[in-house]
């Protein structure tokens, strides 16, 4: 199959840039490229790929973020045909963007496609290689199956710019590659390349490789490795490390070698900052720190330690990480000498769950990996793991792949049964099979490629054995009836990998029996295991035997049958008597001491009375079906909370009756106060405390489980209660807080309450309070300005205190409470302890004085800004306002703010609200030209809670600044002269103006060559010149000449500015007549005048000048036309607000100027006019200027600076007091502006207009200022409103208005509060409830006093009523009263106190009566702790049997405690034992059974009473029923009694030789005569009319009387009856039967199966060639250390005996070649007679042996005669010239 790859994006498919990749073969390996996105530059060098999900997005992966590959484990087989789309998202610093690739999956067809040899190439490059050489890999790069393919190419199809690496195709179907360019710059890393064979007719790929290059830069030091440690966890977005710059003169770039879940770094500083929050654990990441002449890496290690924090805190989630896989390399067959394997941990990590081979792998808790058993790279070649490894905050997964190591092992034999037996027929045909030899390689796990080579056939050639097939035939064709015949072969591996070890097999020995042979069971002994869960008829095991064939053609076998031999097993197990499957036929039970754990059988096969047995052993296996049982479902005890920690509080005991793993218990507890360890014991973990309820003891209950280690776990629980009484070992702790913070008013008087501190002793002690002097030495009442009270903690100020001692007092002032126990909680004497506090009394400001500028009249003068707009940079600080207020605290904390009327929308300035520095506002142009100042109100406020003002109001010049050119009036003047106008004559006079300030405007003229208008024109200004330069007149300095007819130049306006000046040009054109022209003449008249007086109120149409021109000729034709210009400066907008008209009065033309628009002497004060007369004809000019002075008007109403006004005033002063305590100042300034003319139309009056606040305030008429004129009270009214009206001294201009212009404003003016209200309650009395099991800081009752003084701060005192000390406290600043310490109904019921509220000057009180409400807090207490008595078992007639009659009793007074309710709980409780509900009677109402295996000999169970009827408290009593032994069990033995005796072993003494012992088992009472068992043997052996054997009766001990042969077949085994017999009344008896066999010792020599033994031997047979076997026999077939040896008895030069393992697992001695043989030695010739020994380990035996050497033809002729001949030329035909003759060194060889 092929892919094809159409890449929509760059609309091109199949090929991109020159090519591109277009086929991949549907059959190729996983991993193959798909596309290198890099190379085909879809994504550009920067850029980083991700592969989004789709429908297909399985199939392929992202390789090192620019390569897509074929997916690992996946096959494109299923797409055939498809057209699929990829999505990519490329990513870089700067841009997301996505990729999409279409994919062609082209359907495979029928030419075969090429491949390369290899899938994969690697190979490893040091940098020191030099550039040109080759690459060396462990096979060449070439195509395969390449024919007669031609046009074939090898080219890269992945990114290769940065690789430095050629490839150097050869045109043949390979490549070289070889090095391109200096390695030794280059850092170790890793290359990765894709080549492919191209058809470069189709461009078309036909097959495609990878190749791995491993580059390791040898000159290049280690990354630099950096170590930080640091106090976690880390938080989000956490700065923690700066990474060092590798070079300081170079600008750096930093980048994480790949993209870490937990830090990042910053690109160009290096910062390295977590990502999330991290918790303790140690990370490593490793930086790329890039230069323009250097790549460097540093290793960044971090180390997160966990804070030392004293108590554990929650565990976080945890996250995820991946680690690389650990891979180890172990040969197969090899458990020692292994390599270290072993899981690295970080600190506070562990081992969790191990997805493993169980009976492979074993991984300790501390990483460390174990292999359980050899491996077999047969048939386990590799062994993948993963384990999770849990830390303190994340987890990760770890995965271990061993890869098993072919080890070459010999060749084993795989016949089955053995050992190898088989039979032959009488008479066979020759070379009849009778059996084959099946070997394989690898120890029997390989393949079949073996030779089989005969060692030796006894009797010599009667069987023959194929080399190949290991098929055995017949040699004979007739064989002896009842003869035995041996063949033995051993198995070699033709096909060796490991020439240096032996690959030749154990020697298999086949017995052949000339005669029929019973059946052959597949194994020569049983061993099975079965569960004792199974069920009855379960097929336990399958006893078929094999068949051998009858030695008799034509005979057939009847059927095998099958029995057991001793037929009293049949009750446990049956056998079907013709398959041979044991079945179950009863219910095993492991756990029952008197049924068998094991049960030995015998199995008999029987096939046409022929029979062979077989021994069959079966264990039944435990099964976890038993529960652990605890011994009593509550465990009590008592102890001191002060008990050591690990010290022994009480044992619990769990019993499970199952075995081995599944009855081994593991104690857990649910209450992490305790441990327990592995025998039951508990003991605290921590210190425990009894103060927990403030009973002065605690209960801690929990429950303890007990699991086994069974599969399934099964577990039970029991409940457990410690008791812990109280020690006098807590310090009172201070409530809610060690530092405590309160506040006084400045005014407060001597006895106010300040704050009641409160310290809450767990351990229930008595409490008293003092200061710590300022020495630090002792306790002390009364501390600077204050007291405490030792019994409450109420801090009071000192009597006596004055406001004028807390003004001068330090604030804050420092103290330190102690607050110190008694020890009057415990019974047990102990130290007493002391706390301490810090308290901070701060003095509490009283808000009394409001914010003052004191330096607000400089600020106008202060504050400047240049004219400009300040959108950009640091402002410019105008001025730093300054306000203060005599307040303190908050109440003195000034903040600054700008006020704005609600019309203003310009908003100029910013003021720092802390600081009170003004800037301009980026948002505003500052233009002096059109606002030369900017008016400023700033605010300033106080923090209090309710905040006063304070305003200053002043203005802001705006400085000049340069920014315009001088303007002249008109752009151009052009005017006549007359050219016999005479030297001197003025000819113009300009005028410019300019509107910067003045020092920027001083204008100044001069002329200049208008280089525009022409080569004639340049001289022209010869001609002219200014009158001076501040002047703009023009005179003629010269005459005129005849021809000049126009002159034309520029005048200059320069206004002389700062830093630098501008200027502005106008151009002059004057024509020149030939004729003596005269000027116009301007009339001056009374309606004419130069300055004109216009008042700003004039209307529209108004004419304010009149006036004509005449000719200046004299003459009364005037012919002119008139022009008028208008100038006011910037912003006037003058063209606009005056015309000119023409009128024609008695015959004259006059001119006549009006007002258009209407004027304002606010916005601009005068205008310039100017009239221009030009006659019509001549063109001559004249000008006359007029200033226009606008008359300011009382058109402007006075306006406030501020849109109302605020003021204060304490309460209960009178005028004059007030003035005194102000030092002059009024209330409030009322602030007003006019923007009219100074004079009466801008002199500002004020008057207060409301009649009724004109009497209690005075306002003066010309400040403003506002002073009182009585005393008030605050709490009659708080704050008066005045309405201030503001009027001008002249008669409004305005229309429609009478009188002066007038404005009014509100004032509001608050009185201040002043302490002189006493508080009250409302009521006299007040009364309160709490139950007296509530503890300490339980809140009662909250009781508010009320002031009428606002702002009051109140403060609550509490005592008794007739003094001394009370359990309760109060909450100086809430009134809340609370429980302060331990309260008892029993003792008290009711307190009556009084709770004083105090203002610091005044005082009030109330009485409060709290009742104590009586509850449920002591549980019933029974009379004794425990309960014990004794029954009779199985009594039946006593049945039910009253036990006790229990009773409890309760300390609570109330009904309902009084009402106990009895239950039982534990063993028996309701089945076995029942109680009377309200009586507390136990009964006993079923016979008990003290005996195993269900009998229980000491019942314990507990008692509970429980009061308000059973809903309420509980109380415990322990209950212990013995149970009296009755003899009615008889002893018991186990079902099978074996012994083992060695042969041989002669008494020393009288009493024998022991060897074993019996035991019975009585479930009577051990303690008593009913389980003390006597034993007997009531059926011995004997030999000569002697007892063999004799039992201790007391101990059972069994002892042989006499030494035994176990070659003696009457004494290999004996049975004899034993008897057991207790002692009880009547006694009871039980018997069995005993095993004994005698152990078989080497005590007997071994012999050879022959006296002599012949062999043959070739005399070409190679050193080591097997030439014969030898097996010997021992009567001592049993005997662990007979094991046979085998060697030459005398050293033979020419042979050795080697001792092999044959096929049964014993020994056989195989004779082989020592040194190379030849039969032409005559010392040889007749052989060799040796002789064979074999040792058994103790004795030795030898046998004859005689080998016969055979001839072989392994020598060549020989011809021996001269080697030259010399013949003489008369020699006759015929004659003999020489003699040679031949010889053949073999014998019986013939040479010729």
């Amino acid at each position: 199959m092929l892919l094809k790859l159409l890449i929509i994006t760059t609309l091109c498919i199949l090929k991109c840039q020159s090519r591109t990749l277009s086929k991949i073969g549907e059959n190729s390996p996983e991993g193959s490229l798909v596309a290198d996105l890099r190379f085909q530059k879809l994504i550009s060098d920067l850029e980083q790929v991700e592969m989004q999900n789709s429908l297909f997005s399985e199939f392929f992966e992202v390789e090192d973020g620019t390569r897509i590959i074929l997916a690992h484990g996946k096959s494109l087989k299923n797409l055939r045909g498809e057209l699929i789309e990829l999505f990519l998202r490329a990513k870089n610093d700067d841009l997301n963007r996505i990729v999409s690739l279409n994919l062609y999956i082209e359907p495979e067809n029928s030419k075969s496609f090429l491949t390369f040899s290899e899938d994969i190439y690697s190979t490893l490059v040091y940098s020191t290689s030099p550039v040109g050489s080759r690459l060396l890999f462990s096979t060449l790069i070439f195509v395969k199956n390449l024919g007669s393919v031609q046009n074939l190419r090898i080219k890269s199809i992945s990114y290769m710019e940065n690789v430095p690496i050629m490839v150097l195709d050869s045109g043949k179907g390979s490549v070289e590659l070889l090095i391109a360019s200096p390695l030794d710059h280059l850092p170790t890393q890793n290359f990765t390349i894709y080549l492919a064979a191209i058809d470069l007719l189709t461009d078309e790929i036909q097959a495609q490789t990878k190749i791995q290059i491993q580059f390791k830069n040898l000159n290049s030091s280690r990354p630099t490795k950096l170590v930080l440690s640091i106090f976690g966890p880390l938080e989000e977005n956490q700065e923690i490390f700066q990474v060092p710059s590798s070079n300081s003169n170079s600008s750096n770039q930093f980048k994480l070698d790949r993209e870490s879940r937990f830090f990042e770094i910053e690109r160009f500083t290096g910062k390295v900052r977590a990502r999330k929050t991290i918790g303790p654990g140690i990370y490593t990441i490793f930086v790329i720190i890039r230069n323009k002449s250097e790549t460097s890496v540093a290793r960044l290690e971090i180390e997160v330690v966990s804070k030392p924090i004293p108590k554990a805190n929650s565990k976080k989630p945890r996250l995820r990480r991946h680690l690389s896989d650990l891979v180890f390399d172990i040969p197969e067959n090899e458990l020692e000498n292994l390599p270290t394997m072993k899981i690295e941990l970080f600190p506070g990590e562990n081992i969790g769950e191990v997805n493993a081979r169980k009976d492979l792998l074993k991984i300790d808790e501390n990483g460390v990996i174990n292999l359980e058993k050899p491996l077999n790279f047969e048939k386990t070649s590799s062994i993948i793991a993963t384990v999770a490894i849990n830390g303190l905050v994340n987890s990760r997964a770890q995965t271990i792949r061993i890869n098993v190591l072919d080890v070459d092992e010999p060749p084993a034999f795989v016949n089955s049964p053995l050992p190898m037996l088989a039979v032959v027929p009488l008479t066979p045909t020759i070379g009849r099979i009778v059996y084959q030899f099946v070997a394989r390689d690898e120890a029997g796990d390989g393949n079949s490629d073996v030779i089989y080579k005969t060692i030796d056939v006894v009797p010599s050639g009667s069987f023959l054995v194929d080399t190949k097939s290991g098929v055995v035939r017949t040699a004979w064709s007739k064989y002896e009836r009842g003869e035995t015949y041996r063949v033995t072969v051993q198995a070699i591996d033709i096909t060796p990998k490991d020439n240096s070890t032996s690959q030749v097999s154990e020697v298999a020995i086949l017995e052949i029996l000339a005669e029929d042979r019973p059946p052959q069971f597949a194994k020569q002994s049983y061993d099975v295991e079965i569960s004792e869960d199974n069920q009855i008829d379960y097929s336990v095991v399958d006893m078929k035997a094999q068949s051998f064939r009858s030695i008799e053609d034509g005979r057939s076998k009847g059927e095998i049958s099958y029995s057991f031999v001793d037929a009293d097993d049949s009750k446990w197990f049956r056998i079907d008597p013709v398959s041979g499957i044991v079945h179950l036929t009863k219910n095993l039970d492991y756990d029952d001491p008197v049924l068998p754990k094991s049960h030995h059988l015998e199995v008999e096969a029987l096939e046409d009375s022929k029979k062979s047995r077989v021994d069959l052993n079966i264990r039944i296996v435990d099964v976890n079906d038993n529960p652990p049982t605890f011994t009593r479902p509550l465990y009590t005890a008592q102890v001191r909370e002060d008990i050591q920690i690990n010290e022994t509080i009480l044992k619990v005991t769990a019993i499970d009756k199952d075995s081995g793993m599944n009855s081994e218990i593991v104690y857990s507890l649910d209450n992490k106060n305790f441990s327990i360890n592995e025998n039951g014991e508990i003991s605290a973990r921590v210190r425990l405390d009894a103060d927990q309820f403030n009973e002065r003891h605690f209960v801690y209950r929990f429950n303890v489980t007990a699991k086994d280690r069974g599969d399934p776990v099964l577990s039970s629980s029991a409940m457990v209660h410690i008791r812990t009484e109280n020690t006098n070992d807590e310090s009172a702790v201070f409530l809610p807080t060690s530092q405590y913070t309160a506040f006084v008013a400045e005014d407060a008087q001597g006895g106010t309450p300040v704050i009641q501190i409160q310290a809450r002793d767990a351990d229930r002690d008595e409490v008293t309070y003092s200061f710590l002097d300022r020495n630090g030495r002792g306790p002390t009442q009364t501390m600077n300005l204050f007291t405490i009270d030792q019994h409450t903690g109420l801090v009071k100020l000192r009597h006596g205190v004055t406001p004028v001692d807390l003004a001068e007092a330090q604030n804050p002032i420092n103290l330190t409470v102690m607050a110190q126990d008694d020890g009057s909680c415990c019974v047990h004497p102990s130290e007493t302890h002391i706390s301490y506090a810090t308290l901070l009394i701060g003095i509490e400001d009283v808000n009394n004085n409001k914010p003052e500028f004191p330096e607000c009249a400089k600020y106008s003068e202060m504050a400047k800004i240049q004219e400009g707009t300040y959108k950009t940079g640091t402002p410019p600080t105008i001025i730093q306002v300054k306000a203060i207020d005599d307040d303190s605290s908050a109440n003195g904390d000034i903040v600054y703010s700008l006020y704005y009327t609600q019309s203003e929308s310009r908003k100029a300035f910013v003021i720092d609200r802390h600081t009170g520095i003004l800037t301009p506002s980026p948002h505003v142009v500052f233009d002096r030209e059109t606002r030369p100042r900017e008016d400023v109100t700033v605010k300033a406020t106080d923090r209090g809670d309710r905040p006063l003002i304070g305003f200053c109001q002043f203005s802001v010049e705006v400085i000049d600044v340069n920014d315009n050119a001088p303007q002249f009036e008109r752009p151009s003047y052009e005017t006549s002269i007359s050219r016999f106008e005479s030297i001197g004559t003025s000819v113009l006079t300009v005028f410019a103006y300019d509107n910067d300030a003045s020092h920027n405007a001083e204008i100044s003229y001069s002329l200049e060559i208008d280089h525009l208008a022409g080569e004639e024109y340049m001289n022209d200004i010869e001609f002219f010149d200014l009158v001076n330069r501040r002047s703009g007149e023009i005179t003629l300095t010269r005459q005129i000449p005849i021809d000049k007819s126009k002159f034309v130049f520029n005048v200059v306006a320069n206004d002389n500015g700062i830093p630098e000046s501008q200027t502005s040009t106008a151009q002059v054109v004057l024509n020149v007549l030939d004729k003596q022209h005269k000027a116009p003449k301007w009339q001056s008249s009374p309606d004419c005048k130069s300055v004109i007086e216009v008042a700003e109120n004039e209307g529209m149409n108004k004419v304010i000048l009149k006036c004509r021109a005449i000719p200046g000729d004299g003459s009364k034709k005037a012919n002119f036309y008139y022009t008028l210009k208008a100038s006011g400066g910037p912003g006037s907008n003058a063209e606009s607000k005056f015309r000119m008209f023409n009128r024609y009065e008695d015959g004259n033309e006059w001119v006549e100027v009006a007002i258009m628009e209407t004027l304002d002497y606010e916005t601009t004060k005068n205008y310039t006019l100017t009239l221009t007369a030009t006659d019509v004809s001549s063109q001559v000019a004249s000008r006359k200027t007029f200033v226009v002075e606008v008359q300011d008007v009382n058109d402007v109403v006075p306006q406030f600076t501020i849109d109302h006004f605020n003021g204060n005033i304490d309460e209960e002063l009178t005028p004059n007091e007030f003035i005194e305590a102000k030092k002059g100042e009024p209330i409030v300034t009322i602030n007003a502006t006019d923007n009219d003319s100074a004079g009466p139309q801008s002199e500002l009056h004020f008057r207060i207009v409301d009649s009724d606040t004109s009497k209690l305030f005075r306002i003066e008429e010309l400040t403003g200022k506002i002073w009182p004129n009585e005393k008030f009270d605050r709490e009659s009214q708080d704050m008066y409103v005045l309405t201030v009206e503001v009027r001008d001294n002249s008669q409004s201009a305005l229309p429609g208005t009478k009188g002066p212009n007038k404005d009014n404003v509100k004032v509001q003016i608050i009185i201040n509060d002043v302490n002189d209200n006493a508080p009250y309650f409302e009521e006299s009395k007040y009364v309160g409830r709490v139950k007296e099991s509530e503890g300490e800081g339980h809140d009662v009752i909250t009781i508010k006093a009320h002031d009428l003084d606002k702002h009051s701060n109140l403060r609550y005192h509490l005592v008794g009523s007739k003094g001394g000390r009370i359990p309760f406290g109060v909450r100086t600043d809430s009134g809340t009263i609370f429980v302060n310490e331990p309260l008892d109904y029993e003792a008290v019921k009711q307190y009556h106190l009084i709770l004083i509220a105090s203002d610091g000057r005044h005082n009030a009180s109330t009485n409060v009566y709290i009742h104590i409400d009586d509850v449920n807090d002591n549980a019933p207490i029974f009379e004794q702790a425990k309960y014990a008595t004794t029954v009779i078992e199985e009594d039946l007639a006593s049945i039910p049997k009253i036990l006790f009659n229990v009773k409890a009793f309760d300390a609570d007074k109330d009904e309902k405690s009084k009402k106990i309710v009895y239950k039982l709980e534990g063993q028996g409780a309701d089945e076995v034992f029942r109680i009377g509900k309200y009586t507390g009677v136990i009964e006993l109402i079923k016979a008990l059974d003290r005996d195993p295996p269900t009998g229980i000999p000491s019942w314990n169970f507990v008692v509970q009473a429980i009061d308000d009827d059973g809903n309420g408290l509980v109380g415990y009593a322990d209950v212990q029923v013995n149970v009296r032994d009755i003899n009615d069990n008889s002893p018991v033995f186990p079902e099978k009694l074996y012994g083992f005796i060695e042969e041989n072993r002669e008494p020393i003494h009288s009493d024998g030789v022991y060897f074993m012992d019996v035991q019975a088992k009585d479930f009577d009472d051990p303690t008593t005569e009913n389980a003390n068992i006597e034993y007997a043997i009531v059926r011995n052996k004997l030999i000569h009319n002697e007892p063999v054997f004799r039992i201790d009766k007391a101990t059972g001990k069994i002892f042989a009387m006499r030494s035994l042969d176990r070659e003696m077949a009457s004494e290999r085994e004996f049975v004899i009856e034993v008897r057991a017999n207790d002692r009880g009344v009547p006694s009871r008896e039980g018997f069995a039967n005993v095993t004994i066999k005698v152990m078989d010792k080497n005590d007997n020599a071994p012999f050879f199966e022959k006296t002599k033994y012949e062999g043959i031997v070739d005399e070409t047979a190679p050193i080591g060639a097997a030439v014969m076997s030898f097996s010997a026999f021992d009567a001592d077939v049993e005997a662990k250390d007979n094991v046979f040896t085998y060697q030459l008895a005398e050293e033979s030069d020419y042979f050795y005996v080697s001792t092999d393992k044959d096929s049964t697992q014993s020994t056989v001695g195989v004779l082989r070649v020592k040194q190379a043989l030849d039969y032409e030695n005559p010392a040889q010739r007749d052989g060799f007679s040796l002789k064979v020994r074999v040792n058994d380990g103790r004795h030795d035996a030898t046998a004859a042996v005689h080998v016969k050497l055979v001839d072989r033809n392994d020598h060549a002729p020989k011809i021996t005669g001269p080697q030259q001949l010399r013949i003489e030329e008369s020699k006759e035909v015929g004659e003999i010239i020489g003699k040679y003759t031949t010889s053949d060194a073999d014998e019986n060889d013939t040479a010729r």
